[in-house]
């Protein structure tokens, strides 16, 4: 008997494409294979009902997870793998698969296993709690981008993590690749002997475990920092795979991941900006900031980063002298403007030049006028968050 549930086999095998179509085929007729680079483009067009999601050869499909079920959080996701890895079980567990299947010998499960599924999206009756905001494995990837150096955009990272930690349950990861001076260490004083390159031993196979045991965690509000080698030989070696590889890892593991760039567009800024969820512009309010964004925009469009639905901005730096408000950004530029941070320069030139952060615990008194903006800032994206999970 025929299901009316439309099926996706996600696999770069097209000999298990074919053996899944020749098993279920006749209960699933509407049955669809993309390929897993193309899980990004597709997921949300074709808006399937069930996934059979197969492992890649370089480790790669469990990563998706997270992505498909944050694309289509109604589907239901069978996962298929020849490698019997209890900590890679537990994960994709972890990421909302319905169910695993390990191959070759429990591929005959694999009908059973979907029509058990189609019977509970048939009996589903969604109703998430608002106020659980996270849902393990559906980390948000977040840049920080400008084109304009000096905009501020490395001590708002910083500070919007640790409000991000303080203020919620999230868990979140602070990402440096500003790879040849660093310089979140300062903000977050906390220093670090090991960085991303640390991690290519095991970039094939990354878990939290890896992930943690090269992050430094700043004793206050307890956010993770993945520090910048600060070091220009070491810096050279980092590639476009460890930042794809460990962004995509640390979705299973964070609810956030802000990552700062550096001003210049490189292979790993371009890497990081495709990865991201949210591209956060800092811009400063005058005339020379908004021609760079201009530019900056163009060049998005040559080298093909879709800024659709990503792009939004942080007008920095705010004062009553200002000439250019947020009013005027938005005539000029077709992008909301996330949030609006005031000039703040004498109270946080002092945590700077001490080394303090700024934020120290969720119910502190006194803050400068930059961190309340930076929490309002935080409530608009954990707004955002909890709009999803209740969708």
């Amino acid at each position: 008997m025929a299901v009316d549930a439309k099926l996706l086999v996600v696999t770069e095998d097209h000999t298990q494409a074919e053996d899944i179509r020749n098993r279920v085929g006749q209960t699933f007729p509407q049955f669809l294979h993309i390929l897993p680079k193309e899980v990004r483009r597709e997921i949300s067009r074709l808006q399937p009902d069930l996934v059979v999601l197969h492992e890649t050869k370089d480790g790669m499909g469990l990563q998706l997870l997270p992505y498909i079920a944050r694309e289509v959080p109604d589907a239901l996701v069978v996962f298929l793998t020849e490698r019997r890895d209890p900590i890679r079980t537990r994960d994709a567990n972890r990421s909302g698969a319905f169910d695993i299947l390990f191959l070759p010998d429990e591929i005959t499960a694999l009908e059973d296993v979907l029509n058990r599924a189609v019977k509970v999206l048939q009996e589903k009756n969604v109703k998430r709690d608002t106020a659980t905001a996270f849902t393990w494995g559906r980390g948000n990837v977040i840049t920080f981008y400008s084109g304009k150096g000096g905009s501020g955009r490395s001590l708002i990272a910083a500070t919007l993590a640790q409000t991000l930690q303080l203020d919620s349950t999230a868990g979140v990861l602070l990402v440096d690749l500003n790879l040849q001076y660093g310089g979140l260490e300062t903000y977050m004083n906390v220093t670090s002997d090991r960085s991303l390159y640390d991690l290519t031993p095991v970039l094939n196979e990354l878990n939290d475990n890896h992930i943690r045991s090269v992050t430094v965690v700043e004793p206050n509000s307890q956010v993770e920092l993945l520090a910048s080698p600060a070091d220009a030989e070491i810096a050279e070696q980092i590639t476009e795979e460890h930042v794809e590889r460990v962004l995509r890892a640390a979705r299973l593991y964070y609810d956030y991941i802000l990552v700062d760039l550096p001003t210049e567009m490189t292979t790993l800024s371009y890497t990081a900006l495709e990865e991201a969820d949210h591209l956060f512009y800092v811009l400063t309010p005058d005339a020379p900031a908004m021609r760079t964004l201009g530019r900056v925009l163009d060049l998005f469009d040559k080298i093909g980063v879709d800024p659709t639905d990503r792009f939004e901005l942080i007008l920095n730096r705010i004062s009553r002298d200002s000439e250019i408000s947020a009013k005027d950004v938005r005539e000029h530029f077709p992008y909301p403007v996330i949030g609006e941070l005031h000039e703040d320069a004498k109270k946080i030139q002092q945590f700077i030049n001490r080394g303090k952060p700024i934020r120290k615990s969720r119910k502190e008194r006194g803050l400068p006028v930059f961190a309340r903006d930076v929490q309002k800032l935080a409530g608009v994206l954990l707004g955002k968050n909890a709009d999803k999970s209740a969708s």
